[in-house]
């Protein structure tokens, strides 16, 4: 979903800024497949500068990679009408985010603003000591996964840049199943601070949501979504 961000300030519709905007966005597709998916430019001077930004899930064939960064594109140039500041994450399996502002943030880590999805659905009392107890575990251990800065190039048909930064992986649970979770952070931020803004994700859950049976965060520096 996307977040329009008014906090760092408003322009004017058809000014340069918004020129720039639309110019570095409608760029943007073919600059993220051509850069292994994975890509942070800018366009433009001074004060009318926007600096943009597109990653694709590892895994994504060119053609999907490109529709999904058009269409988020798209949506925030339709969406976040006079906002300098933005970014959305769109997609299910092959998911991707694009993110403009009018201040670099390469290698910077982005907490706020954030939004939250759950299922309404809760786990049953009697159960949730045991299921606390498996949860918290995988997610560590997938923590740690997604925040090493191993790449995997295994697979030279897909694009593989974004991967940097990536884990999916799924574990059986007593009573419901399996528990399956995506984290995914972009790969200009450092290890440590993926780990941190995945960590934020889990203990926001863990302390607003406790109990609930899936919850998607979506921040500016990473993705975090598990489910049922």
């Amino acid at each position: 979903d996307y977040t329009c961000n008014a906090t760092d300030g408003m322009f004017k519709p058809n000014s340069s800024y918004d020129n720039n905007r639309r110019l570095v966005l409608s760029t943007l597709p073919s600059n993220v497949t051509a850069h292994d998916g994975y890509f942070n430019g800018s366009n433009g001077l001074g004060p009318d500068r926007v600096y943009a930004m597109g990653m694709c899930a590892p895994g994504a064939k060119p053609d999907a990679c490109t529709s999904c960064i058009n269409g988020a594109a798209r949506n925030l140039l339709q969406i976040c009408l006079n906002q300098t500041n933005a970014f959305l994450w769109l997609g299910e399996e092959i998911h991707c985010l694009v993110r403009y502002s009018n201040r670099s943030f390469s290698g910077l880590l982005v907490l706020k603003p954030y939004q939250v999805y759950f299922n309404y659905m809760d786990i049953e009392k009697n159960d949730r000591k045991e299921f606390d107890s498996v949860w918290d575990g995988f997610m560590a251990r997938t923590i740690t996964r997604a925040s090493s800065s191993v790449r995997n190039n295994s697979s030279t048909s897909s694009l593989s840049s974004s991967s940097k930064y990536y884990a999916k992986d799924v574990a059986p649970v007593p009573v419901y199943g399996d528990i399956s979770v995506l984290m995914h952070c972009t790969p200009d931020v450092s290890s440590q601070d993926c780990k941190l803004c995945l960590e934020s994700s889990v203990d926001y859950y863990k302390r607003w949501y406790p109990g609930k049976r899936g919850v998607i965060i979506l921040r500016p520096s990473c993705f975090f979504r598990w489910e049922l």
